[in-house]
């Protein structure tokens, strides 16, 4: 359920989390529907190479959190979810699969950018349906790829976000001043 706050509102009340209460479980349609939203950002030449994989398992998290040291992040959510950059992303088919092709490297750098943007427009979905986010880049993408036995050829480890329910309200972080940020030719 949304909270249909206009956009700027939800912008503004979106904060990282580093506790999340540990109980709050989000039903598989709600998190479809969050995601659903996140992959209508566009991408690079609408190629649209990222895949998300969602992590709900406390003993699989637990492992990642031992990868990381993210651990309050990660044992404490409802689920986590780690965004991928899909190098056979032109194929129509379940992703998480083992790779169809060997050694493809496809502009790694697009990826991300277009990783960011469905993982900014699901944590901002997800602040509109009630929930809390952290987005996590300090991770070791070798041993996730290990611990969650992704096909490297395949996949890359982008991006991962925390959700659930904060224990404690994120806090605004210290943000630049406008002026030093942008200027008008």
């Amino acid at each position: 359920m949304t909270t249909n706050q206009p956009i700027n509102d939800v912008m503004n009340a979106r904060h990282s989390v580093r506790t999340f209460d540990g109980v709050t479980t989000i039903k598989h349609a709600e998190m479809q529907a969050l995601l659903k939203t996140a992959f209508l950002a566009p991408s690079a030449l609408n190629l649209q190479p990222i895949r998300a994989l969602v992590i709900e398992s406390p003993m699989i998290r637990q492992q990642l959190a031992t990868a990381t040291g993210n651990i309050s992040q990660l044992t404490t959510a409802s689920a986590v979810v780690l965004f991928v950059n899909d190098r056979e992303n032109l194929a129509e088919k379940k992703p998480f699969l083992p790779s169809q092709q060997t050694g493809v490297k496809e502009h790694l750098d697009i990826a991300a950018l277009d990783c960011g943007l469905v993982a900014m427009q699901f944590m901002l979905a997800a602040k509109d349906h009630g929930y809390d986010t952290n987005p996590m880049t300090g991770f070791d993408h070798a041993a996730f790829s290990q611990i969650l036995n992704l096909d490297t050829a395949r996949y890359e480890p982008l991006l991962l976000v925390a959700i659930g329910k904060a224990v404690t309200a994120g806090k605004m972080a210290k943000h630049k001043a406008i002026k030093t940020l942008i200027d008008f030719q």
